[in-house]
């Protein structure tokens, strides 16, 4: 039977359309494009072969030690109350692998060998004059020495991250690299410094985990950490130079911007970036805005290497730490596989006063799965994605992945329940694992 020329039209767009929905699920749903993070980097763009081909992977400050991250400014955000609490024992860790470190906060003040620069010393006069977001930055000025940090303190925080982009290029002209971090962000440097080999600093680069605002541009997370290559320095700075002699006078201005109606200090360094001709290159989930014990292990997060953590407490580094110097191949890149076992121990059955942070479904109410932990567990159990249950009062929570959580003890009149499903634990564990290799996600958005 022949077809008539109008049934052929109608089969060619039923077959084009099917190849759309197909070409388009794959996308957005199926697996991301990766390369192997490489157990020793080929070349070194900005560093001597001989620094790349004496790092002992595995060892502490290994690619420090050997001079392969001689070029790679570390930049660390804080406010004046974390001076005497949170930066002595962060700087502490730190300082035994590099002293490229550059401190800035909103107010001047040193700890040991390290000056601690007021990243807004240097503003003009009308950026603080009638904003009331600089009200508890004159007090600062005039206290001893903050002993913690303040919720009005945080108002101050976003307009630190421009002024200090000056700053530092002021201080490090001839760095390769700048790395921004905050006090409770972990940093695997042996993946780090595995990283960036791959890249040539004098391109313009921004590296991070992306966050998607609706109709603004994507940015990098701070807290997570995120990187600025020489070549991005360099775009800024002649942008910088729009607004005031930078070269002289660095951090005097906020390239424009009114930072008075922004959100977040990350957002809108990444619209400065953009109007200089610097988009987002996101690594998500390798800079990572979860501690091991928040994480959402799944298929997105397993194979691929962990480059940084965050909302990481002071005994979660200690803890992991110790947890670092006990692997099996400390040579190898670190993957979300291998810092599961760091959190498997505590996963069980069932345990009581604890919270796995479970939060994909939840019923509320006597009449549901909220009524008692039993229910609960039974309402995980006849969904086949539900890895685990959290239950409180009359809540019940699922979850489609893998977490840990923390102790929660009863309060309010309320106890909270845990489990996870052992048997899909392990059938995860066994259909994903072994990984060929640390994936090098592809660059999303790129």
């Amino acid at each position: 039977m022949r077809l008539s020329p109008a049934r052929l039209v109608c089969a060619a767009i039923l077959l084009l359309l099917f190849t759309l929905i197909s070409f388009v699920t794959r996308l957005l749903f199926g697996q991301r494009g990766f390369d192997i993070l490489p157990e020793r980097p080929g070349t070194v763009r900005a560093r001597p072969l001989a620094a790349q081909d004496s790092v002992q992977y595995g060892e502490e400050c290994a690619p420090f030690r050997a001079g392969a991250m001689d070029g790679v400014t570390v930049v660390l955000k804080l406010g004046a109350g974390q001076v005497a609490t949170q930066l002595p024992p962060y700087v502490t860790r730190l300082s035994r692998c590099t002293q490229n470190l550059l401190l800035f906060s909103d107010r001047t003040a040193a700890y040991g060998a390290f000056d601690i620069v007021d990243a807004l010393a240097n503003l003009r006069p009308e950026y603080k004059y009638n904003n009331p977001d600089f009200d508890i930055y004159d007090q600062l000025q005039h206290q001893q020495a903050p002993e913690e940090k303040s919720t009005e303190g945080w108002r101050l925080d976003k307009y630190k991250f421009l002024p200090m982009i000056e700053l530092a290029d002021a201080r490090r002209p001839h760095s390769d690299w700048f790395l921004f971090l905050e006090l409770d962000t972990y940093v695997n440097w042996d993946n780090m410094q595995r990283f960036l080999a791959s890249f040539d600093p004098k391109t313009p680069y921004y590296f991070g985990s992306p966050v998607w605002p609706r109709k603004k541009p994507v940015f990098a997370h701070g807290g997570s950490g995120f990187v600025l290559s020489r070549g991005a320095f360099n775009k800024l700075m002649a942008r910088g130079r729009m607004f005031a002699e930078n070269h002289h006078s660095p951090g005097t201005h906020l390239f424009g911007k009114d930072v008075r109606k922004e959100c977040c200090g990350d957002e809108v360094l990444a619209k400065v970036l953009k109007e200089s001709g610097i988009s987002i290159r996101g690594y998500w989930p390798m800079f990572n805005g979860e501690s091991a014990t928040s994480m959402r292990f799944n298929w997105e997060q397993w194979c691929e290497a962990v480059l940084t953590l965050h909302r990481m407490h002071p005994d979660d580094f200690t803890n992991l730490e110790r947890w670092e110097a006990s692997r099996q191949n400390p040579s190898k890149p670190l993957t979300f596989e291998e810092l599961f076992t760091y959190i498997e121990p505590g996963i069980q059955e069932r345990r009581e006063d604890w919270a796995n942070l479970s939060d994909d479904v939840t019923y509320q109410g006597k009449r549901t799965a909220g009524k008692s932990a039993d229910a609960c567990r039974a309402a995980c159990s006849r969904n086949h994605k539900c890895m685990q249950y959290e239950h409180f009062g009359e809540t019940c929570r699922l979850s489609w992945s893998i977490r840990l959580g923390h102790q929660k003890e009863p309060g309010g009149g309320m106890k909270w329940t845990s489990g996870w499903m052992m048997n899909r634990v392990q059938s995860f564990k066994a259909k994903h694992s072994h990984c060929n290799g640390a994936h090098f996600v592809h660059a999303n958005p790129h």
